[in-house]
Order: structure tokens, then sequence, then C-alpha cells
């Protein structure tokens, strides 16, 4: 009867961790969406991955690897791949005035997050805002 419950709340955890991993593929994704947006414009940038951003949330969780380097590196390199590609957006996309400040904001905004949860959000806002460019 013990190892019954043992078993159940075994799979419990596992299914939460599951679900957990869905949705940070979801946000790596979003992320991936967004590069491509901006990196299609310069065919030199390297494509743009969803696993650079699950790297740096494995990272940030303590279940990275010694050979990503550190969180702080790898946001480094988001938020550069993230700059790189929002300005070539603004310079190629045909944007209306509120979704060109929009995305100038989110230039500033991406220079001051600490995280990738910040990130992501960011993101996710971005992505509205380059919508109808896609």
């Amino acid at each position: 009867m013990r190892l019954k419950k043992v078993k159940e709340l075994n799979n419990q955890k596992n299914m939460k961790l599951e679900k957990e991993e869905k949705t940070n593929e979801t946000k790596g994704m979003l992320y991936e969406a967004y590069l491509n947006r901006g990196l299609r414009f310069d065919r030199r940038q390297k494509r743009a991955s969803k696993m650079e951003l699950l790297n740096l949330m494995n990272t940030e969780n303590g279940k990275g690897f010694k050979f990503h380097g550190s969180a702080e590196k790898q946001l480094k390199e988001l938020k550069e791949r993230l700059t790189k590609a929002t300005q070539l957006m603004i310079k190629h996309l045909d944007l209306d005035d509120v979704n060109e400040k929009a995305l100038i904001n989110f230039l500033e905004d991406i220079k001051y997050s600490h995280n990738s949860e910040e990130i992501v959000q960011l993101v996710d806002e971005a992505l509205y805002f380059t919508q109808e460019n896609k």
C-alpha cells in the first residue's frame, strides 16, 4: 500500500516536470520565432534556436552544463541577438509609428532585463507588435 502511494506521488511529480518543460519549450519557440522575424534580413547571422533560451533557463535553475557558460554570459548573448534582430526589423519592416516606437522601447527594456523570465515576457510583448509583418 505504501509503495503504491509513493509511485503515485512520483508519477504526479513527473507529470508536473513534463508540464513545466512543455511550457519552457513553448517559450523557446516564441523566442525562436521572434528572432527569425528579424534575422531573415541578414543571412550572415547565426540561425535562431529555441535551445539558446532553454539552455539559459536550465542554467538558471541549476540544471545546465558547464560548457554552455555562466547564466550571465548566456543572458548577454541572448540580449545581443535580440537587439540585432530588433534593429533589423526596425530598419527593414514597414512599421507604423506605434509599432516602431514599441520596438524601440523593447530595445531599451532588453538592456535592463536580468533573467530568462523577463526576456520571455518582453519577447511575448514584442511578438504582438511585429505580428502584421511576420
